[in-house]
């Protein structure tokens, strides 16, 4: 019986820590690489560059060398959180319409992966199959 409490409260503060993470108000992820996939996610090219990306609750904002006036912004459609340990090893998926600067569109699925403590950013875009970006996350941080 008392396994059987241990279990249960260890398994619910495993699924609050968890629940915080893909609930959290706002994080903060940098990239200081990205590496240019074709379809099969095969790396073409490899380029040093900044990219921050911050996720709210309902929305991403996508922001190239730290100019926020290029931002890639949108809300989301759909998101799927699988965290096993949270920032550690999971994943979330998110489906979005970004919208640039300028307003024009792009329908995208946003996947950020952790594995054994390493973190990467998938970005695909219904409108360009043939091209992936994946951004290697070297920093991340919960907002208030």
């Amino acid at each position: 019986m008392q396994k059987n409490i241990f279990l249960a409260i260890a398994l619910s503060g495993c699924g609050l820590s968890l629940k915080a993470q893909c609930d959290n108000a706002r994080v903060r992820y940098i990239s200081n690489k990205t590496e240019n996939l074709d379809s099969t996610k095969t790396v073409r090219d490899t380029r040093d560059e900044n990219v921050t990306v911050e996720i709210t609750k309902t929305s991403i904002s996508i922001i190239p060398g730290n100019n926020p006036d290029e931002a890639l912004k949108g809300n989301f459609t759909d998101v799927n959180c699988l965290w096993r340990d949270a920032f550690a090893n999971g994943k979330t998926i998110i489906k979005t319409t970004l919208s640039d600067p300028h307003g024009d569109p792009t329908t995208a699925t946003i996947t950020i992966e952790g594995a054994d403590g390493k973190i990467t950013i998938l970005l695909e875009a219904k409108e360009f199959p043939d091209r992936k970006l994946r951004l290697l996350v070297s920093k991340h941080e919960e907002l208030n």
